[in-house]
């Protein structure tokens, strides 16, 4: 996290208050980073963390007096004003990147919460990180706006549910073979679930395959013995 408003996304993705994050200026800082983090590559955000900032790589009009070399004094009350200021200063920098698609993945992803989509959809857009909300709701769109389709689906698989193939029957167009490579779990099965509500049409027929894969004739590698489910 490199700028304010990562820390503010950060916190609310975590669900801490944003009043527990204190900022206050950098006793050390670089002059190419705006955050001054113990470590580099932080990514988390802590309750009560007191984030370090460096007021002067795009703030230098507004902190340029109030942290004067020369001023010495209210060093307390200087300290409380920089923390609301930076609080204001990171809200405007998230309000100010919401473009017209933000706003309306913010309102489709609440709906996800308020369970306008059914009980599932709302166990499994809560389990989902701020990665994967953000790749299922562009997906969502995408499909709002070009309509439903396989290739959006196999997206959206490839995404969210690792080593997965989809296959799709020759001898019958609307059926639909999927395997995925790891043991089934609830966590899984909720998010193959979500995908399959939310992203495949009604006329297919989709059959699930966990860990093992079945046998397909002409691929050797899928004819092992113990190794394959039979369809």
């Amino acid at each position: 996290m490199n700028y304010l408003w990562e820390v503010l996304l950060e916190a609310r993705q975590q669900k801490i208050e944003e009043n527990h994050i204190r900022f206050m200026m950098a006793s050390e800082y670089s002059a190419y980073m705006e955050v001054s983090h113990p470590f580099l590559n932080q990514k988390e955000v802590e309750a009560g963390q007191v984030v370090e900032v460096n007021p002067y790589y795009r703030f230098y009009d507004i902190f340029k007096e109030l942290y004067h070399p020369e001023m010495r004094e209210y060093r307390k009350l200087r300290e409380s004003v920089t923390n609301l200021i930076y609080h204001q200063l990171a809200e405007n920098d998230a309000m100010s990147g919401m473009t017209k698609e933000e706003y309306y993945k913010k309102l489709l992803f609440q709906d996800l919460l308020d369970g306008a989509y059914g009980t599932m959809a709302k166990e499994a857009a809560e389990m989902l990180d701020r990665d994967e909300r953000e790749i299922v709701l562009s997906g969502l769109l995408r499909q709002y706006q070009t309509g439903s389709s396989l290739d959006i689906f196999k997206d959206m698989m490839e995404a969210l549910i690792p080593d997965n193939i989809v296959y799709q029957s020759n001898e019958n167009f609307y059926e639909i073979f999927v395997y995925v490579g790891g043991k089934k779990n609830k966590k899984t099965e909720t998010k193959m679930n979500f995908l399959l509500q939310m992203f495949m049409e009604l006329p297919y027929q989709v059959d699930i395959y966990y860990e093992y894969h079945f046998g397909i004739i002409g691929m050797e590698e899928t004819m092992k013995m113990d190794e394959i489910t039979l369809c």
